[in-house]
C-alpha cells in the first residue's frame, strides 16, 4: 500500500455529525482530518487508507512520536461519538431526533515498514460521510483552512460556524456549546475559564482562516447564558443562495429551525405558496399550544406546519373572516413602495414569549435587550406609524 500524497482540498460532513457530541486529543484529531480529507464522495464504501507519519507528527524523527502514534491507534478504534439517527432511505434527520452511540474508526494500525498508519472508518459512520450529494444537509470545507487549526476544540468550532456560513450568526447556549464539544462537567465549571480555555484559543486559531469570528455572551442576571458568534456571511459552497436574515429568519433560527428547514421555508416563500402572515399565523398557533401543554417541540411544530401547510386553510379563513383595516393596508403599501422589511413591534414580542427549545431558558432577560441583540443591532429601528410601533430596515 502506498501513502495518497494528494488528498482532497474538499472536505464534506453530514450536519449531524458536525453537531455530534464528541472530542478529540489532538493526534486524533489529525488522523481524522487526513482521513476525511482521503473520502471519495461519490464512493458507496470505505476503504482503508495510509496515512504518512508526516500529516501527524510535526517532529516524526523523535523515538517516542512513534509510540505516541501506536497508542493512538490503539485508543481510536474505541472512540465512540454520540450522534443524531438518519432515516435509513432517505439519511436525514428525523422529524422526532433519536441518538445513539457509534465508533468512528473501525481499523487504525501503526505500520513502521510502511511509513505511516492505515485506517478505515467505521461502517456506522457512512451515512455521515460518503453520498452526501444525494442526501443533502451537509457542509463543505476547504482542506488548506481546516489545516491552519491546532486544537480539537477549534476545529470543531470551526465546523459548527460553517454550518452557519450563509447566516453570518450562530447563537448557542453555554449548555449546548459544552454538550456538543463533549465538555465535561468537571471542566472549566465557570464560565470565565470555558472562555480562557475554549472559546479565546479558538477565535485565535479562527482569526487565520476563511471564517474568523466575534462572539458576544448574553446574561441571565449575572450567569451567562448563551454565546452568540458572528462572522462574514458567505455562500455556500454547494451553490445554495445566501439566504436574507430578515426578521422572520432570524426569529426562525432562535426558535430552534435548522438551516436547512429555514431555506424550504424561503423556497416555499419565493414560490408564493404562502405569505409571512402565514409564518407569523403558525407561530402564534403553536405558540399558543405549546403554552396549554399540547405541544412540546414547538420547532418541530412550527416546521411542520410550514412544510405540510395544514394550517394554511385556517389563515386564509382567518384572513377572510377579518378584513385588514385601511391603515394597515397603507403601511404595507409604504413598506412595498420603498423596499424596506416591516414588521409590527406586538409580532416581535409573541416571538419573544414564544421561545423554541434551546431558547426558553436562556433568552434575554428583557425584551428590550431582545430587540437591541436581534434586530436593532442589525439595522432595523423603531417608527410610530398610525399609532402602532414597527420596526423597520430601509
Amino acid at each position: 500500500m502506498q501513502p495518497e500524497e494528494n488528498p482532497n482540498q474538499q472536505l464534506a460532513q453530514h450536519n449531524a455529525l458536525i453537531n455530534a457530541r464528541f472530542s478529540m486529543i489532538p493526534l486524533q484529531m489529525r488522523l481524522f482530518v487526513s482521513m476525511l480529507a482521503r473520502q471519495d464522495f461519490g464512493q458507496t464504501e470505505f476503504r482503508s487508507h495510509l496515512i504518512p507519519i508526516k500529516e501527524l507528527i510535526l517532529d516524526s524523527q523523535s523515538g517516542s512520536a512513534y509510540e505516541r502514534v501506536d497508542a493512538m491507534c490503539q485508543s481510536i478504534m474505541e472512540f465512540k461519538i454520540y450522534i443524531e439517527k438518519l432515516e435509513p432511505q432517505t439519511r436525514r434527520r428525523t422529524k422526532k431526533p433519536a441518538f445513539t452511540y457509534i465508533n468512528l474508526i473501525s481499523t487504525a494500525s501503526w505500520e513502521p515498514e510502511l511509513g505511516g498508519v492505515v485506517a478505515s472508518f467505521n461502517v456506522d459512520a457512512l451515512p455521515y460521510l460518503l453520498q452526501l450529494q444525494e442526501a443533502g444537509n451537509f457542509t463543505l470545507a476547504d482542506l488548506e483552512e481546516v489545516q491552519k487549526l491546532k486544537s480539537p476544540s477549534a476545529l470543531r468550532i470551526y465546523w459548527l460556524l460553517k454550518e452557519y456560513a450563509e447566516f453570518g450568526r450562530r447563537t448557542m447556549s453555554v449548555q449546548e456549546l459544552r454538550f456538543v464539544l463533549d465538555v465535561q462537567d468537571h471542566e472549566y465549571p465557570q464560565f470565565r475559564s470555558f472562555k480562557a480555555k475554549i472559546l479565546e484559543p479558538a477565535r485565535d486559531q479562527l482569526s487565520l482562516t476563511d471564517i474568523p469570528f466575534s462572539y458576544e455572551v448574553q446574561r441571565q442576571g449575572k450567569i451567562v447564558q448563551r454565546v452568540s458568534f458572528q462572522f462574514a456571511r458567505k455562500a455556500s459552497a454547494k451553490k445554495a443562495p445566501v439566504l436574507p436574515v430578515d426578521a422572520w429568519g432570524t426569529a426562525l433560527l432562535e426558535l430552534g429551525l435548522k438551516p436547512d428547514s429555514i431555506k424550504q421555508v424561503e423556497a416555499q416563500l419565493k414560490a408564493k405558496e404562502y405569505d409571512e402572515g402565514y409564518l407569523r399565523f403558525v407561530i402564534e398557533r403553536v405558540g399558543a399550544q405549546h403554552r396549554l401543554g399540547k405541544i412540546k417541540k414547538p420547532a418541530g411544530a412550527i416546521y411542520k406546519a410550514l412544510v405540510e401547510k395544514y394550517l394554511l386553510s385556517d389563515y386564509l379563513e382567518s384572513q377572510r373572516a377579518a378584513a385588514p383595516p385601511k391603515k394597515a393596508l397603507a403601511a404595507k403599501k409604504v413598506a412595498a413602495a420603498t423596499a424596506e422589511v416591516a414588521y409590527p413591534v406586538a409580532e416581535v414580542r409573541t416571538m419573544y414569549d414564544n421561545p423554541g427549545p434551546f431558547a426558553k431558558k436562556d433568552r434575554l432577560p428583557t425584551f428590550e435587550e431582545h430587540l437591541q441583540a436581534i434586530y436593532l443591532s442589525q439595522g432595523f429601528s423603531v417608527e410610530e406609524r398610525d399609532g402602532l410601533q414597527w420596526l423597520v430596515k430601509k
